[in-house]
């Protein structure tokens, strides 16, 4: 973990001396929840083109193996050129953790698309640099774990649903070994339900959502006694209830939202969620950086084999076949949690 430790040490310092340069250009670059909740009318359940070849390449969490597997845009993704990364929890751990990620249900680019953060149902959590397929963090959470996010200092933070709360992890110095055993909890927070995580560098915030509630932590403490500290809560009634999905839409100052009947917008600013489409059972939605989404829209249970554009036609964005993608998202680096 102290190849992590310093690569966090070195983004933060450079971000601190290159904020009085960038801060105002970047954030006048940045579209609002507003304009967002307009795109994304525009883009869900419409009659409309869709490129047939995306700028952006697709991670995907695939419960068949379990797997993570980042696909090449526009490709055929029963072509084995199509696979540009492929990560199996064997790859990297003894058989005995790797069993833990059965159920792989989360798929998040991190550092600067250097790294994947993942997480499964049996409780695993992971951040796997990409070049080597090193897996630079593992803890267990356990309860049902739906999702992961990496605070600003290298610590983690996971959504467990069935366990109803947020795992605060602090991670341990030094680079982690093979053979090592998952990194225990330090600290856990009730949230009923929870299933979704995400850093807000804008507002040093880290939201969250879980079953009539999307509540926002001050991250306080250090980063060997981390803590998190409520400071907002927006409670979830009648359609907004379930809420399950929370990810960043690239370009945009804003998070999108999926429950059991559709897909919201929440405006971290004014701290309001927007109902955009009604759409059944999405597990996952993403927006690329030029404005196209991709929308995972299970099938079988709780898993599809095609990854979907979200339009009234339903057409795929990807398809392999005996799949059993989970989420879906865009490979683009993660500018709302981990800003230039």
């Amino acid at each position: 973990m102290r190849s992590l430790t310093r690569l966090w040490i070195g983004i933060c310092a450079v971000a601190a001396v290159l904020t009085a340069f960038s801060n105002d250009a970047s954030r006048a670059q940045e579209k609002s929840a507003d304009e967002l909740v307009a795109l994304l009318k525009s883009k869900l359940l419409t009659e409309r083109d869709v490129d047939a070849a995306p700028r952006f390449d697709v991670i995907t969490c695939d419960q068949s193996g379990p797997r993570l597997t980042i696909y090449k845009g526009g490709a055929d993704w029963n072509d084995p050129d199509s696979v540009l990364w492929n990560w199996e929890p064997a790859d990297s751990l003894p058989e005995t953790e790797a069993k833990r990620f059965s159920a792989i249900d989360e798929c998040k680019p991190a550092l600067n698309n250097t790294a994947v953060l993942t997480n499964a149902s049996a409780g695993a959590v992971a951040l796997i640099r990409l070049n080597d397929k090193k897996v630079l963090f593992y803890g267990f959470a356990g309860g049902n774990t739906h999702s992961v996010a990496l605070l600003p200092d290298g610590n983690v933070v996971s959504a467990s649903s069935t366990g109803r709360f947020l795992a605060l992890f602090a991670t341990p110095e030094g680079e982690r070994e093979a053979d090592e055993e998952a990194t225990p909890i330090y600290k856990t927070f009730e949230l009923d339900q929870a299933h979704g995580v995400v850093w807000d560098a804008k507002r040093k915030t880290l939201w969250a959502l879980g079953y009539g509630a999307l509540v926002g932590y001050e991250y306080v403490g250090t980063k060997s006694e981390p803590d998190l500290r409520e400071i907002f809560r927006l409670p979830l009634e009648g359609k907004y209830r379930s809420g399950h999905d929370l990810y960043p839409a690239s370009g945009y100052d804003a998070l999108v939202t999926t429950d059991g009947t559709g897909i919201n917008v929440f405006d971290p600013e004014k701290r309001t969620l927007t109902r955009v489409a009604d759409y059944r059972d999405i597990k996952s939605v993403s927006v690329s950086p030029d404005g196209e989404t991709l929308v995972l829209k299970p099938t079988e249970e709780w898993w599809t084999e095609s990854v979907l554009y979200g339009d009234a036609s339903e057409r795929a964005a990807g398809t392999k076949n005996g799949a059993r993608f989970y989420k879906a998202r865009w490979f683009v680096p993660n500018r709302f949690s981990e800003p230039e």
